[in-house]
C-alpha cells in the first residue's frame, strides 16, 4: 500500500515526458534520414543515437522510481510501542429524574451534556472516563484518550441509563476513587455534575475514602436555587409534574452548599454551570494536572519501503550521468586523414 497515494499522480507527468521524448527522438531520426543517408551521417556525426536513447530511458526510469518513493510504499508489519503522557479525569453525571427540570433550557441533563462535550474538546493530554449515577453509579466509558468515544457515550446518557431511582452522590465517588487509587494525587481528578440533592448513600464515608486516596473532587452545580418542578413523560409526551407521597409537586433546587463542602473536603473546587467563566476556570485547572506515563500500547504498523525505490532511482541516475553520448573514436581514423 501507499501512504501518499496522491503523489502517484506525478506519474502522469513522467508519462507525458516519455511521450514527448519518444516523439522528438523519432522525429529527429526521420529528419536526419531525409537530409542524408545513414552511412554518411554516421561517419560525420560523433553522437551515438542509441546511447542518447538509452540515457534518456534511464533518466525516465529514475523519475518513475522517485515518484513511487514519494508515494511512500509500505509492506510488512512492524510492531511499535507507544507510551503516552496523560492525567486521568473521571466525569460523573447525575442522570436522576431531577435532571429533567427545565430551569436550564432545554433541561438540566441536556445542558450538561452540551457543555461538557465542549469542555472535553478543550482538554489537552488527558484520559477521560464517564460515570452515570442516580440511586447507584455505573461506568459508561472507561478511562480513554479517545475523546470521540467519550462524547459518543456522553450523548447516549438519559434518565433511564441507571435503573435505580434517587440521587446517591457517594456512589460515583466510591467508584472513581477505586479506579484512581493508584494514580498520583496531582495527576487525577473527579468531576461531578449534579444539582447537589443527595438522599442516599454514606457521603461522609465516601469523602473520607476520597481523602485517603488523595482524589480531588471538582463539583459542578446545575440548576437554580429557586428550583423547578420535575416533569414526567409518557410515550414521549408530557404527563404531569412529579408528586411526593402526599400528592404535593416536587420542586428540585440546586444545593450549592453540599457541593461546596464535597469539593473543599477533598481539596477541589466548586463551580456553577450558570457561570461561563466558572467553567473556563475548571478547564484551566484540569489542564494543569500533571501528566504521567500511561500503559504502553503496541501497534502493528506497515514498514516503510520507499528507500528501495530511491536506491534503484539512484542507480538509473548514475547510469544516465556516466554513459557517454558520443561514439568511441578509432585511432586509425586520425592517421588516415594525416596520410591524405
Amino acid at each position: 500500500m501507499f501512504e501518499n497515494v496522491n503523489n502517484l499522480l506525478l506519474l502522469t507527468v513522467v508519462l507525458a515526458i516519455t511521450i514527448i521524448f519518444l516523439f522528438s527522438f523519432k522525429l529527429s531520426r526521420k529528419t536526419i534520414n531525409e537530409f542524408t543517408n545513414s552511412s554518411l551521417w554516421n561517419k560525420m556525426l560523433t553522437v551515438d543515437f542509441f546511447k542518447v536513447f538509452l540515457k534518456n530511458i534511464f533518466f525516465i526510469l529514475a523519475l518513475i522510481f522517485i515518484v513511487i518513493a514519494l508515494a511512500r510504499p509500505k509492506w510488512g508489519l512492524k510492531q511499535v510501542e507507544a507510551k503516552s503522557l496523560s492525567s486521568d479525569i473521571v466525569v460523573a453525571i447525575d442522570v436522576s429524574k431531577s435532571m429533567l427540570a427545565q430551569d436550564l433550557k432545554p433541561d438540566r441533563l441536556t445542558r450538561a451534556k452540551i457543555i461538557f462535550k465542549d469542555l472535553t474538546e478543550r482538554l489537552k493530554g488527558q484520559r477521560i472516563g464517564l460515570i452515570a449515577f442516580a440511586g447507584q453509579a455505573y461506568w459508561q466509558c472507561p478511562l480513554t484518550s479517545d475523546v470521540k468515544a467519550f462524547e459518543m457515550f456522553l450523548s447516549l446518557l438519559d434518565t433511564d441509563t441507571v435503573p435505580f431511582y434517587g440521587t446517591n452522590i457517594s456512589a460515583p465517588i466510591d467508584l472513581a476513587c477505586e479506579s484512581l487509587k493508584k494514580v498520583p494525587s496531582n495527576a487525577k481528578a473527579l468531576v461531578i455534575i449534579t444539582d447537589g440533592e443527595s438522599f442516599d448513600g454514606d457521603l461522609k464515608s465516601s469523602l473520607e475514602e476520597a481523602k485517603e486516596s488523595q482524589t480531588k473532587i471538582f463539583c459542578v452545580g446545575i440548576g437554580t436555587e429557586k428550583g423547578e418542578p420535575i416533569p414526567t413523560y409518557e410515550n414521549g409526551q408530557f404527563k404531569e409534574y412529579l408528586k411526593d407521597d402526599k400528592g404535593k409537586t416536587v420542586v428540585t433546587k440546586l444545593d450549592s452548599s453540599t457541593l461546596e463542602q464535597i469539593a473543599l473536603a477533598t481539596g477541589g473546587r466548586y463551580y456553577n454551570m450558570n457561570q461561563d467563566q466558572s467553567l473556563n476556570n475548571l478547564v484551566s485547572v484540569l489542564n494543569k494536572l500533571d501528566k504521567i506515563e500511561g500503559t504502553a500500547n503496541i501497534f502493528n504498523n506497515l514498514e516503510d519501503r520507499y528507500y528501495y525505490f530511491l536506491a534503484v532511482s539512484l542507480i538509473f541516475l548514475l547510469l544516465y550521468l556516466f554513459i557517454p553520448a558520443t561514439k568511441r573514436q578509432k585511432v586509425g581514423r586520425t592517421e588516415d586523414w594525416e596520410k591524405k
